[in-house]
């Protein structure tokens, strides 16, 4: 008898020890599984975030390349009058088209919208994509500068740019959206 009490006990101890064992396993996946879940919903709205300022970011420098583009015939005129005039001759356009080609160069070439949503885009992250929109922000801007130059230029307070750097800024311009947009592409897209 004393063998079974022995074995009893034994056997007790042993389903006691087992369901602890199992207890703490099952608390444990079930917390990992909490975690996760929980993790994932962040992770989640996290990405949406970031897909809706990375949006955001593309639609203002899009905006931004389609007005200064259209303005890049008007800045070409301008800076072919600049020009002839500096070798004497005669300007071609006229003092009201030179005045309207002014206003529509203005009225394009502000790079706030960009920087605004850059900066938003530099807040959500990481670091790379934050990168990518600080280099639409600066070409945004270089490419502002150089709009807003011709139009000092053409009212005598500075010397007159060079007629390619129009041109060769917006093409700068338009490879740091598709970089960016390649970025925050491959950021969201990734697991």
């Amino acid at each position: 008898m004393k063998n079974d009490v022995a074995i009893a006990l034994i056997g007790a101890g042993s389903a006691l020890t087992g369901a602890v064992i199992g207890g703490t396993a099952a608390v444990v996946a079930a917390s990992k599984t909490a975690r996760s879940a929980y993790l994932g919903s962040l992770d989640s709205i996290r990405r949406t975030a970031q897909r809706e300022v990375y949006a955001e970011l593309l639609r203002a420098a899009h905006t931004y390349e389609a007005g200064t583009g259209a303005v890049l015939e008007s800045a070409g005129f301008l800076l072919d009058g600049l020009l002839s005039e500096q070798e004497g001759l005669p300007r071609r356009p006229s003092s009201s088209e030179r005045s309207a080609f002014r206003r529509a160069i203005s009225s394009a070439a502000n790079p706030e919208p960009v920087a605004a949503a850059a900066r938003q885009v530099e807040l959500e992250g990481p670091s790379r994509v934050a990168a990518a929109a600080r280099s639409v922000r600066a070409a945004a801007q270089q490419l502002s500068t150089t709009l807003n130059s011709i139009e000092d230029a053409d009212e005598g307070i500075r010397p007159a740019t060079s007629a390619d750097l129009p041109r060769e800024h917006f093409e700068l311009l338009k490879s740091a959206i598709s970089t960016f947009a390649e970025t925050a592409r491959k950021h969201l897209n990734h697991r």
